[in-house]
């Protein structure tokens, strides 16, 4: 009895099985390269999103680091800016002690000299009250000046103080004559606006810029001495005679050192 043969089982099992080998093999290769693909892919995110983690905390670092030293840099020219300001303030001072002296030297009549110490919010363009007193020879009526121009007069005399009245305060009266055209008039304060002098006629020869100084007729204030400029020219409400405007030549409000002028007669 002859055996079957088993040879068409077997080369077909075999072919069958070649077939999927190299299958599988055609499909590895796709396979393995999507894999490696996708491996490096996300090997790269990550070393790319740490170097640029690295970058930007470094970049933090340095705009800290940057931003303190602005803040250092801003506290020391304020600093600085504080320590210009009083220098600036100590030679303005020094500059106004050599003028008093140098006027102090030059004047013909007695003069004192004496420190504002004073003055009070509630009548601030009024009034100033200043270091020197009856016993230092300062009398009512005692007129006070800079070598800038007119401050005021004494109004009220302690042994040790004296208060002044200032030239800005309406109450404060002053015989003045313009300059260049010889008008004399009577120059009265307006607080913190321009002084004026009233009732000038119309007509007169009045500019701006006219240098205004003290008529000093009455043995009071010095004659001649500076008051202002005239800064506006108008007509008055009645049509016939001008108002003056004069920017005063000391600024009332930033005083600290003055002379003291008795008058002539008691």
């Amino acid at each position: 009895m002859n055996t079957p043969s088993r040879l068409p089982v077997d080369s077909a099992s075999i072919a069958e099985l070649a077939f999927l080998l190299i299958l599988i093999w055609l499909l590895s290769g796709p396979i393995s390269g999507s894999v490696l693909g996708a491996q490096t892919f996300i090997s790269s995110i990550f070393t790319k999103s740490g170097t640029e983690l690295a970058s930007t905390k470094d970049l933090a670092e340095k705009v800290l680091k940057s931003s303190e030293r602005i803040k250092a840099l801003e506290a020391k020219v304020a600093q600085q800016q504080v320590e210009l300001t009083s220098l600036r303030q100590q030679s303005k001072d020094t500059n106004k002690l050599r003028s008093l002296l140098t006027l102090k030297e030059k004047s013909a009549r007695t003069t004192i000299a004496a420190d504002v110490i004073t003055r009070n919010a509630d009548n601030w363009f009024s009034q100033i009250i200043i270091d020197r007193g009856s016993k230092n020879g300062v009398k009512m009526g005692s007129a006070v000046i800079t070598s800038d121009g007119v401050v005021g007069q004494v109004t009220s005399v302690s042994q040790d103080a004296a208060v002044v009245r200032l030239l800005t305060d309406p109450d404060q009266k002053l015989g003045v004559v313009i300059a260049k055209a010889g008008i004399t008039g009577i120059l009265s304060g307006q607080f913190q606006n321009p002084a004026k002098i009233s009732f000038v006629p119309v007509g007169a020869n009045v500019d701006l810029g006219d240098k205004i100084l003290c008529l000093g007729k009455g043995g009071t204030f010095p004659e001649n001495h500076p008051v202002g400029t005239v800064c506006a020219v108008r007509r008055d409400a009645d049509g016939v005679s001008l108002q003056i405007e004069v920017k005063l030549s000391e600024n009332c409000y930033d005083l600290s050192e003055v002379l003291v002028v008795p008058p002539l007669t008691d």
